[in-house]
């Protein structure tokens, strides 16, 4: 393997965010004696509302007619500090032991605010942590899919984009920028026609692919 460093994303690569969004709700309504049944819609379609939905929080209360400004700063601040634990996708563990056990070095570049990110990445159940590079992009100031972010996270390394190998659930956000300057891009969850990447519909295929190279 040329590459000496791997660098993933976080949120629907590590783990699955819903899950801790799941935990935030869960906390809200257990505070608030709301019963949590009426969040569940959300939960049933959540990446479409990730994606679309600006303020998820915002959106969520006023479609169940909760809507105030106290309950809008509640779920926020469980968004950037709960106390929680949340389990990495199947394989992540494995992935990261055979990164280094064969002296490669790992990463996490991810977008969304500092916080919040930093607070997800504490509560995650991950074996060897410590070991791995964990970077919120907006210390670059301009987040992925910008060369900043990119280029930030290379130099904090000191590796070239030869040297690397990005894994990530969205092609623009987490890949593109890699792939154009020379890595290998690995997608997970969706399916892909570019060069020099390689698609897997979940984390252990992609580990087992990985393992061939």
């Amino acid at each position: 393997m040329k590459a000496n460093t791997v660098i993933f994303d976080l949120d629907n690569t590590i783990y699955s965010e819903s899950d801790y969004f799941h935990c935030v709700f869960n906390q809200f309504c257990d505070a608030n004696k709301i019963n949590f049944q009426v969040f569940e819609f959300l939960f049933d379609n959540f990446d479409y509302y990730r994606f679309n939905k600006k303020d998820i929080f915002k959106f969520a209360l006023e479609e169940v007619n909760l809507f105030n400004e106290t309950y809008h700063n509640q779920l926020f601040q469980l968004f950037i500090s709960i106390e929680c634990t949340i389990n990495p996708y199947s394989g992540i563990n494995e992935w990261f032991e055979y990164c280094l056990n064969n002296n490669l070095k790992i990463a996490i570049l991810t977008n969304g605010i500092i916080t919040a990110q930093n607070n997800k990445w504490n509560c995650l159940n991950l074996t060897n942590k410590d070991n791995c590079h964990f970077v919120p992009a907006r210390i670059f100031q301009n987040e992925k899919p910008s060369s900043d972010a990119f280029n930030g996270i290379l130099n904090q390394l000191n590796v070239s984009w030869e040297d690397c190998i990005f894994v990530g659930d969205r092609y623009e956000n987490d890949l593109e920028q890699g792939v154009k300057n020379g890595s290998h891009g690995i997608l997970i969850g969706d399916e892909s026609n570019h060069k020099n990447v390689q698609a897997f519909s979940s984390i252990q295929e992609a580990f087992n692919y990985f393992q061939t190279l």
